[in-house]
């Protein structure tokens, strides 16, 4: 049992501490701006110094002092903030649980890395086959209780500064760093057996 729930808490701090990692990095989110042309909609200057009072809002919970979203995108950033809240909840848990469960598991590291390590390469394979404009509708049907994250791109500069594109290249960076960490994870899985073998 210990040995089970520890692979999912492993898991689950993977996905989680780059999601972290992501949603508060600045330097992606000017990356990205620049890649999908925000700037010929939106000043850099105005896009870059908005993305850091959305920033603040999510990791400070600081008020969104800016007139640039209209109220409708405001309520939606509240939720967003709310839900983003709940995932680090999740990962100081998981962090917590994390040190306890590799004391309890010492003895089985090697396989308990190596299983963990595979099933999170398997989940990110998976994810390639699923089609992400269905799953970011379903993501959002599921996580808000409201339609407030309908925006109209003529008239919503939330959507214009963090279109679809955006949000595929965000879980694409996640799923990257989460596969290398997968692959660290079954390399030390396969050292550490080698270490108990000999």
């Amino acid at each position: 049992m210990k040995k089970t729930l520890l692979i999912i808490t492993i898991i689950f701090f993977v996905f989680l501490v780059n999601l972290r990692v992501y949603i508060y990095d600045v330097n992606f989110y000017e990356h990205e701006f620049k890649k999908l042309n925000v700037y010929k909609e939106i000043p850099k200057e105005i896009a870059l110094e908005n993305t850091n009072k959305l920033i603040s809002l999510f990791k400070e919970n600081k008020e969104l002092d800016t007139d640039f979203f209209n109220e409708k995108e405001r309520t939606h950033l509240n939720d967003v903030k709310s839900l983003i809240n709940q995932a680090m909840y999740l990962l100081y848990i998981s962090i917590f649980l994390l040190i306890i469960l590799l004391i309890l598991n010492l003895k089985n590291l090697s396989r308990i890395f190596l299983v963990s390590g595979l099933l999170i390469i398997f989940f990110i394979l998976i994810s390639l086959f699923i089609n992400f404009d269905y799953f970011f509708i379903l993501f959002h049907k599921i996580s808000f209780r409201n339609d407030l994250w309908l925006l109209n791109p003529e008239t919503d500069n939330l959507i214009k500064l963090f279109s679809i594109g955006f949000f595929k290249d965000f879980l694409i960076r996640i799923g990257i760093n989460s596969f290398v960490f997968a692959l660290f994870l079954v390399m030390d899985g396969l050292l550490l057996r080698r270490f108990e073998k000999a």
